[in-house]
């Protein structure tokens, strides 16, 4: 593709700008960007200011590729779990093929959105706590989650985490997020709550702390913290650890399959 001649921002700023009224035949081609709405509705933010942290976490996974597997991310297989409207799995054609590239949700509307926006590639709902992915024998060289370990309970983490390690490739890469204890004064601060110290505490305590959200997915979902062991074991072997300033909420744990 002659647009990854450009540079990863350049890039990721053209996708995020479809469609685009300068460029009607691109725009016929290329998928269209989620509206505001569905952006700030998923995130928070939208358009550059959201892209601003796109971006960081898109070179942080393909930095950390080349470090810890020695090879460059262009041309790898790739899973987006919890893939939401797309947002960052629209970066990864910069690096490969949509016949390389895979999202899953566990919510059909995610889903539904990335097929109406015109998202090439492969597409599949997953369970909410699943004990495989749906994506046959397919294994991948960079799997990532961005916040998805950030809401899931304690039992449904551990149940992804098992599932994910069926599918990715000797030498390969899991890269996730978690939140860090800080964000709980944060969140006190935003839902105008009181429960930053009974949270801190439980964190300090277990290496974790929970927060179900109490809706129409249960027990599954709600807030966590955890320390960056708490995703050790089920099959990964944690290596590392990275963050960007412009996202200090999203800590990318950086995790290796357990077999090697």
């Amino acid at each position: 593709m002659f647009l990854r001649r450009m540079s990863l921002d350049d890039f990721g700023l053209f996708m995020i700008s479809l469609p685009n009224k300068g460029y009607p035949g691109l725009s016929r081609l290329l998928p269209a960007m989620a509206s505001d709405e569905v952006q700030k509705t998923w995130t928070g933010a939208s358009g550059v200011d959201l892209f601003r942290q796109t971006s960081a976490f898109a070179r942080q996974m393909e930095n950390n590729f080349t470090k810890h597997v020695g090879t460059p991310l262009a041309g790898s297989d790739i899973l987006d779990f919890g893939c939401g409207y797309g947002r960052i799995l629209r970066m990864m054609y910069y690096h490969s093929d949509p016949t390389k590239i895979w999202g899953v949700d566990a919510w059909d509307t995610s889903l539904k959105l990335c097929r109406q926006a015109g998202l090439p590639g492969n597409f599949a709902q997953s369970e909410r706590t699943p004990s495989g992915l749906p994506v046959g024998d397919q294994k991948f060289d960079l799997i990532f989650a961005f916040s998805v370990f950030t809401h899931l309970a304690p039992s449904a983490a551990k149940a992804c985490l098992l599932a994910i390690s069926k599918h990715i490739k000797p030498g390969g890469l899991f890269v996730a997020t978690i939140r860090p204890i800080e964000f709980w004064p944060f969140i006190d601060g935003i839902r105008k709550t009181s429960l930053s110290a009974k949270m801190q505490s439980s964190h300090r305590t277990n290496g974790f702390a929970y927060l179900p959200h109490g809706g129409i997915e249960g027990e599954t979902y709600g807030d966590i913290s955890c320390e960056i062991d708490f995703l050790d074991g089920d099959g990964w072997k944690v290596v590392g650890y990275d963050r960007s300033i412009l996202d200090p909420f999203q800590v990318s744990v950086l995790m290796k399959p357990h077999f090697q």
